[in-house]
Parts: structure tokens; C-alpha cells; sequence
């Protein structure tokens, strides 16, 4: 607790709060008022904690025929007891021929409405009590649907006294979530905190046409030994910032003399780096030197190397041009040996082919004189056909029998169609098949 209390008084100490905190919670009233003509004027005078939210004028007099409705206020006009307007306001201005119960029942400010609400010793998380001070912003209305519900179903004396619950209810649930430390930090209408009641507040009152726009709190006020205490950690604090401030700046000299040899260290540090890279340069020229000379020892060995191969190359060349010569000779005489066998070969068929040709032309000579042999016995035959037409006939004859007991002498062949049509005329000629076979001698 005195840590939360220490860090507390910083705030009140540089801040110089001016206590203004209200006495009393305001009072939201219901009044009576004479002429309705009056209603503007109530709403906008200064009544202290108190705020009238809803006017109700006197009753007309039997013999009036008139009455007058102010702008600027909501008004609802009742005609005997009901309402005379369900479906909104009644219009501003004069209402003439209206008899006296046709009266102003209830007229409601149409203004937005300030609400203080201190609450006095709310404890905090840590048990430190506080008095704070919320301030809503609210309007009534302006829909007609929500000024009747409002004027109905609550009225201006609930309102107030479910107000006041609500609020100190809200307050001191917030106070006592809250640690001392941070509890300025509700001040103002920025915080989350204050949001949230907000629209706790705004959700339960918006049946009854109320609207809250605005939640503040305005101030928070701590016990006058409480802030005296406060007030004297500050103070002490005050002295351990100035002697924080002299061991930061004697730790900021002591801290130059730290670079400061630092400093002289790294200088130090980078000109041993520097003889070591010179070092290193040399060695890496030195190394430079060492590979040219072995280059230029490898280039030598390669040049002799060539040099030999060369040689060996020149030699295997000149080897080659003599086996080449002697493959040419060898080959001259397989050539001309392979043409002596050659020519003597073609004597030799040329020889052949003139007694071929010789043999087939005597055995042409014997065919000529065989065809003529059978020209004539042919010539012979045809002035003899009519006496041997007898016997062909019957040699036909017998050949085709023949040929049909072959055919039946195979094991099951059906010869029929054109299938068998077909293998019929492949084994006999057609011609003998078909004609029929005369027997006639003449």
C-alpha cells in the first residue's frame, strides 16, 4: 500500500488539484407550475442541485375555451384523462374551442441534463477509501413514443431515485476494481472504465426514453492526511530525482574515463591489427612469388614434355608412311593377281556361253522339226476326228466317273453350293462338267 501511495502523490503533487467536488447528489424533480406559458422559462432557470424534468401546469377554469402550448418543450394534453394526442406531441401555439378538459397534463424539457453524483468513501483494490464524483449528460425523448414512456412508466421521482442507486452502485464497483495508483487515471471520459457505465446505464434507462450521451468523472478526492502524507513522499522523492541526477552525472564521468580508455586501448588494438595484416600482406606476397616461380617451372616441364611428344609424333608418322607403302604394294599384287584370275575366269564363261548358245540353237532346230511332227500327226488327227470322236467321248466319260468315285471315296466331304461348285471346277474343267457327253454314233 505504500508503494500504490508513493506513486499517487507524484500525480497530486504536480497536478495541484482544486477540490470542487459537489455536496449533494442532483435532484431530478417533477414540479407544478400555473400557466403552461411558464414551462420555457422554469426549464432554463438556475435551480441548484436540483433539475426539473417534467412540468405540470394548473387546471383551466370551466369557463375557458382556450390554452396555449409553449415550443421548445414536449407536451402531452390530456382530454378527460386520455390522451389527446396517441400518435406524438401536441402541436406548440394556440388550441382555441377547447373546452376545459382539454387541459396540458405533463410538459417535459426537451434540453440534454447535467447529473453530479458524488460518492463519498469508496474503498479502492487496496483498501485506501476515496470520494469521487460522476457526471452524466442525458435527454429524454426526443422520439414521443419514449417522453410517454417515460412520463408513464417512471416519472421524474424514480428516475432520480434509480438514478442515484444505479450511479453509486457503478462508482464503487469501478473504485474497488481499481488500485490507488491508477484511480486519477478514471478522471475524464476517455476511459474504458467510465465507457462501460456508460452503457450499463444507458442500456437500462433506454426503455424508459432515456439516453444517456455523456459519462465523466470529474474528480476524485482523497482525506486531507492522506494527501499531506502524499505530499511529503513527493517531496522525498523530489530529493532522491536530485541525487539520482548527481550519481548520473558522476557516473557519466566516470564513464568518459572509461572511454577514454577504451579509446586508447583500441587505438592500440588496431595498430598491432595493422602489423598483422602487414605481416600477412608480406606473407601473401611472398606466396605470390613462390606460385609464379612454379608456373613458370611447370610451363618449362609442359614445353619439354610437348617437345618429346612432338618427336614421338614426327617418328610414329614416318612409321605409318612406310607401313602405308608396303599395304600399297601387298595390295598391287593381290590386285593384279585378283585381275589375271579374273580375266581368265571370264575366258573361260565366255566360252561356256558360245557352246550354250550353240547347244541351244541345234536344240532350238530339234524343237522346230518336233513341232512340225506334231503339226503334221495334229493335221493327221483332225482329217481323222470324226472316226475318233467315238472313242473320246468314252474316254471323257470314263475320266469323269473316275473322278466322281474319288471324290466319294473321301471320308465325309459334302460337296454342295457354290463351295462345291467351285472345288468341282477346280479338279475337272468346266467344259466337261457341263456338257452333256453324247454317246450318238453316227
Amino acid at each position: 500500500a505504500n508503494n500504490l501511495i508513493f506513486s499517487t502523490s507524484k500525480l497530486l503533487y504536480k497536478t495541484k488539484i482544486v477540490f470542487t467536488m459537489h455536496a449533494k447528489k442532483t435532484q431530478l424533480e417533477q414540479q407544478n407550475i400555473g400557466d403552461p406559458l411558464d414551462a420555457t422559462r422554469v426549464f432554463n432557470e438556475e435551480h441548484g442541485d436540483r433539475i426539473p424534468l417534467v412540468l405540470v401546469p394548473g387546471a383551466r377554469v370551466c369557463c375557458s375555451c382556450y390554452y396555449h402550448i409553449p415550443s421548445g418543450v414536449n407536451t402531452i394534453v390530456h382530454v378527460c384523462g386520455d390522451d389527446g394526442f396517441p400518435d406524438g406531441m401536441a402541436p406548440p401555439g394556440i388550441q382555441m374551442c377547447k373546452p376545459w378538459y382539454n387541459h396540458v397534463a405533463y410538459m417535459v424539457t426537451q434540453q440534454s441534463c447535467t447529473y453530479n453524483a458524488p460518492v463519498k468513501s469508496c474503498p479502492t483494490k487496496d483498501n485506501v477509501m476515496v470520494d469521487c464524483e460522476l457526471t452524466l449528460v442525458f435527454a429524454i425523448g426526443p422520439d414521443p413514443v419514449d417522453v410517454k414512456n417515460f412520463v408513464y412508466n417512471l416519472g421524474a421521482l424514480k428516475f432520480n431515485e434509480f438514478l442515484a442507486a444505479e450511479c453509486e452502485e457503478a462508482i464503487r464497483q469501478l473504485i474497488r476494481v481499481t488500485p490507488l495508483s491508477d484511480v486519477y487515471e478514471l478522471r475524464g471520459s476517455s476511459s474504458q472504465h467510465v465507457q462501460n457505465v456508460l452503457k450499463v446505464l444507458d442500456d437500462k434507462f433506454k426503455e424508459f426514453g432515456v439516453t444517456f450521451s455523456k459519462a465523466a468523472i470529474t474528480d476524485v478526492v482523497l482525506n486531507d492526511e492522506l494527501r499531506r502524507i502524499l505530499q511529503g513522499t513527493t517531496e522525498f522523492r523530489t530529493k532522491i530525482r536530485e541525487l539520482d541526477k548527481e550519481h548520473e552525472h558522476n557516473m557519466k564521468l566516470i564513464t568518459y574515463d572509461y572511454q577514454q580508455k577504451l579509446s586508447e586501448k583500441e587505438r592500440l588494438y588496431d595498430r598491432r591489427l595493422q602489423d598483422i595484416e602487414a605481416d600477412i600482406n608480406v606473407a601473401l606476397v611472398n606466396r605470390k612469388k613462390e606460385i609464379v616461380n612454379a608456373e613458370s617451372r611447370r610451363e618449362v616441364a609442359v614445353t619439354k614434355q610437348e617437345e618429346y611428344a612432338a618427336v614421338a609424333k614426327k617418328r610414329a608418322e614416318s612409321q605409318l608412311s612406310v607401313a602405308q607403302a608396303k599395304a600399297e604394294q601387298e595390295n598391287a599384287k593381290l590386285l593384279a593377281t585378283a585381275t589375271s584370275n579374273a580375266e581368265a575366269a571370264k575366258i573361260k564363261v565366255d566360252k561356256e556361253t558360245e557352246v550354250a548358245i550353240f547347244e541351244s540353237q541345234q536344240l532350238i532346230k530339234v524343237a522346230e522339226n518336233k513341232a512340225l511332227a506334231l503339226k503334221t500327226e495334229a493335221k493327221a488327227e483332225g482329217d481323222a476326228a470324226e472316226s475318233l470322236k467315238v472313242i473320246r467321248e468314252h474316254n471323257l466319260e470314263m475320266a469323269k466317273l473316275e473322278v466322281q468315285e474319288a471324290i466319294a471315296r473321301r471320308a465325309k466331304i459334302v460337296i454342295s453350293g457354290d463351295q462345291g461348285d467351285a472345288l468341282i471346277n477346280s479338279i475337272l474343267d468346266k467344259e466337261l462338267l457341263t456338257n452333256n457327253i453324247s454317246l450318238n454314233y453316227k
